[in-house]
């Protein structure tokens, strides 16, 4: 089977059902209710995604962007059929989604991992490579926060700064100040959650997106007059 044998798309709410069928299946996953898939493909389709492959769903991945920081990735599940693993449908999801136009802002991505899950961690490894950062490791939930220990300890897993090579940090010169942004293939990102901040003097905003420039991994930091930010 070769790449051009998957379709990679956008989940709809028909397809919840089958995602769950897929998730009831896989021996590594944690099965949810029907609901929960339900509404992962009604509310956070944008970014996730299913693979088919000659009309059957073989892999998916349900993600979601943290709403308290959307340039990090939360990716809660990635499953596939064991009659399609080994083949890469698994990493050509995930960079689906990472280079679509809804996480042009994603710098980073979690996720987290049971100790035993040893495929799991070799997929995001593997990512990693791929964009050419880092991964880390901490626990998130611990033995102790389950319920007469349900659920076995979990790793969060973090990735990034994810390498955006047309990623440029922006100083606008404005009446009152500077204000700084990112522009990904030309379309402006905010350069600072919650929002772009001002600066009165032209080296403080230099300071700024030099700190801020890492962060986003831009490879550039570019002052502009803002009649010419088009």
């Amino acid at each position: 089977m070769s790449d051009d044998d998957v379709t990679y798309r956008t989940p709809s709410l028909e397809d919840g059902a089958e995602i769950w069928k897929m998730v009831d299946e896989a021996a590594a996953l944690d099965d949810n209710s029907s609901y929960a898939y339900f509404m992962a493909c009604r509310n956070f389709a944008a970014t996730s995604v299913v693979a088919e492959v000659d009309g059957e769903i073989a892999g998916m991945v349900t993600a979601y962007p943290l709403p308290q920081d959307p340039t990090q990735l939360f990716v809660w599940q990635v499953g596939v059929r064991d009659k399609f693993q080994g083949k890469g449908i698994a990493r050509g999801m995930l960079e689906h989604i990472l280079n679509s136009e809804q996480c042009a802002s994603v710098r980073w991505i979690e996720t987290t991992i049971a100790p035993d899950n040893a495929a799991s961690e070799a997929l995001f490894s593997r990512i990693a490579e791929h964009f050419n950062t880092e991964i880390k490791e901490t626990e998130v939930y611990e033995d102790e926060m389950w319920p007469e220990g349900e659920h076995k300890v979990e790793r969060l897993f973090v990735i990034g700064p994810i390498n955006r090579l047309n990623n440029e940090i922006h100083i606008l010169r404005e009446d009152n100040g500077y204000r700084i942004c990112a522009r990904l293939d030309g379309v402006e990102q905010p350069a600072f959650q919650p929002e772009n901040p001002m600066f009165s003097t032209l080296d403080d905003a230099l300071r700024a997106a030099d700190l801020v420039r890492e962060s986003h991994n831009a490879r550039e930091v570019i002052i502009v007059e803002n009649k010419d930010h088009v």
